[in-house]
């Protein structure tokens, strides 16, 4: 498992710009946030789709930023590169439990997309974590195996403030 954590306050001043309030717990993060003018116009990686509705399915609910139909954004490779998950601070607060359970239904997910598939199967995505309400927030970039996954919670359980 590789991991890197890094601040990532300048997603803030996105927000503010958005006008966009955290309040419902776990978001997905548009790739283009920082130079999108409008949020219609934010695209978002094409597995959200299917890993929202894995979430729903284990009663986890994850938004997209804004109510804009939102926009898709198709990789392909050997290969996965998923949404950037947002865990608000109310989820680090209130409901820590749905990180763990988050975590491990996309780890689920994955061991199931890789299926009978041949090679290296490599997993890349974001996990930001707000730290303090509306103003610190940290990066956690992943890059490993599906089985590095189930750490990750440790890793986003220990940024809170």
């Amino acid at each position: 498992m590789s991991y890197k954590t890094e601040p990532y306050n300048q997603l803030a001043n996105s927000f503010s710009k958005h006008a966009i309030d955290l309040d419902k717990g776990i978001y997905f993060i548009p790739e283009n946030i920082f130079d999108c003018g409008e949020t219609s116009n934010f695209i978002y990686s094409e597995t959200t789709s299917d890993l929202r509705k894995i979430l729903k399915k284990g009663n986890v609910q994850v938004h997209y930023l804004t109510e804009d139909k939102p926009l898709l954004r198709s990789r392909k490779g050997a290969d996965w590169f998923g949404p950037t998950l947002l865990f608000g601070l109310s989820v680090i607060v209130d409901d820590p439990h749905l990180i763990d359970i988050g975590l491990n239904l996309v780890s689920s997910y994955l061991y199931d997309f890789f299926k009978g598939k041949i090679g290296d199967k490599s997993v890349k995505f974001e996990v930001v974590v707000e730290c303090k309400k509306k103003e610190e927030f940290k990066k956690i970039t992943y890059e490993g195996p599906v089985e590095g996954i189930a750490e990750l919670a440790k890793v986003v359980k220990s940024l809170k403030a």
